[in-house]
């Protein structure tokens, strides 16, 4: 799973490396909000069958700031980014689109998957 966190991370970094100073901070808040909501999705989807009560922002608050704290650990403090540019810089060009494009449609899906539960749940009483 860390390979995953990795490889987002550095298509994070090099997208924003272009752009700014300082690309490790975008590319761990991009990855801190991705694992966040794919978090979030499984939640929404337990929830499905098992009924428990959310938890409340208090709760959530701590979860947040434990996962960026993980990530500016492990890619800003330990950041080793030659070890990540030999293992992924020489990928080709249509593999680097494919997973590119991977990588924006699952970002979109975790994040609107718990927002159509919830509106199929509560709003409409479909599920």
């Amino acid at each position: 799973m860390t390979s995953l966190f990795d490889y987002i991370f550095y298509r994070v970094y090099k997208f924003y490396q272009k752009r700014d100073g300082t690309p490790a901070i975008y590319a761990s808040a991009v990855l801190s909000v991705m694992q966040f909501f794919s978090l979030l999705s499984m939640l929404a989807i337990v929830r499905l069958w098992l009924s428990f009560p959310i938890p409340q922002k208090y709760f959530i608050i701590p979860v947040i700031l434990l996962l960026i704290g993980i990530n500016w650990f492990r890619y800003e403090q330990n950041l080793d980014f030659k070890t990540l540019e030999a293992r992924w810089g020489e990928e080709d060009s249509d593999k680097r689109n494919r997973r590119g494009w991977f990588l924006v449609v699952s970002l979109t899906f975790v994040i609107l998957l718990p927002i159509l539960i919830g509106i199929l749940k509560h709003n409409m009483q479909v599920i």
